[in-house]
């Protein structure tokens, strides 16, 4: 289960060329300021839904007993919406982001909005995805710790022009040991919690915090209406009642891969995160979930894992407050 656990990012990164998502590409569009709040709804009548998983990654079956031991008179009663906006892609924009990476080949235009480069490295460019692969040695060293490949990865976007106005603080998701390599993730700075795997953008860096790979899936986020959110406690029913999305993490010798779940859940905390909403290609949104934390305790194991159960926060997407 640990080994899974540190190659989900690169199997998440790796895919990125076949993920149907919606960036920036190009550092005048990743240095946009955000736009201010409007006070006009620009939303569409009905919000698409949220964008949560249907089955987690083990394949796992969850049969619990659920409890909630705090409080829900504190849960938000209401939160903005965010409108997601992408900007077009173009030969010349992607011929100078290939320049500024040292990409040196020519850019090759292949139709519908998508652009290659190889030759000192490799430039994929798309309306849905940016990615960018080194052609450099991979050294002999150590991994930078985490603080100093936040900080490096931080540093490599400022020097190639792609470090955005609205980035966050960053943190390294996974260590892998063999081959040597850390996958830093960069996420906005609002909102604040954001459970979708962009905008995002992913660098995965080796020995002696060298630039391998680096994956742009960036938006401009416009904070739109401010809606009404359902209430707390028949949020948590559907928890209580098995209709909710649970991710836990249980060793592999409690629960094999894609087995039943039993035992008991003892969710002590709720708060909001936002998820996708809506098709690439079509008006994108970023929209509030109820997240409930709290410990599993396993049938037939004495131990207790995290536990996560998330729930869609707004119902009624056709009445914003605001």
């Amino acid at each position: 289960m640990k080994n899974e656990r540190h190659q989900a990012p690169a199997r998440r990164f790796l895919a990125g060329v076949a993920l149907v998502c919606a960036i920036s590409a190009t550092p005048q569009a990743l240095a946009q300021e955000s736009t201010p709040v409007s006070t006009e709804s620009e939303l569409s009548s009905q919000l698409p839904p949220a964008d949560l998983p249907t089955m987690n990654e083990q394949g796992f079956v969850f049969e619990l007993e659920s409890a909630f031991t705090g409080s829900l008179a504190n849960a938000p009663t209401e939160a903005p919406v965010y409108e997601l906006t992408y900007a077009d892609q173009t030969l010349e924009a992607a011929q100078e982001l290939a320049t500024r990476l040292g990409v040196e080949g020519d850019v090759a235009d292949q139709g519908g909005g998508s652009f290659i480069a190889e030759g000192n490295g490799d430039l994929y460019v798309s309306p849905g995805l940016v990615q960018y692969v080194s052609a450099a040695e991979v050294p002999e060293g150590q991994l930078p710790s985490d603080e100093e490949a936040i900080a490096y990865g931080r540093e490599w976007l400022r020097q190639t022009g792609l470090l955005p106005p609205n980035i966050g603080e960053g943190k390294v998701e996974a260590r892998v040991e063999s081959p040597a390599r850390a996958f830093v993730t960069f996420q906005p700075i609002e909102p604040a919690s954001i459970l979708s795997s962009y905008p995002a953008i992913t660098i995965v860096m080796g020995p002696n915090a060298i630039i391998l790979e680096a994956s742009f899936r960036w938006a401009d986020i416009r904070a739109t209406d401010v809606y009404q959110l359902r209430d707390a406690e028949s949020a948590w029913q559907e928890v209580a009642e098995r209709r909710a999305y649970l991710q836990a993490t249980v060793p592999a010798d409690v629960f094999p891969q894609g087995s039943t779940v039993t035992g008991t859940a003892t969710y002590e905390s709720v708060s909001l995160s936002y998820t996708t909403s809506g098709v690439p290609g079509e008006a994108q949104y970023l929209q509030p979930v109820f997240v409930f934390s709290g410990e599993l305790t396993a049938e037939g194991s004495d131990r207790s894992f995290p536990i996560t159960a998330y729930v869609p926060a707004i119902v009624n997407s056709q009445q914003p407050v605001g």
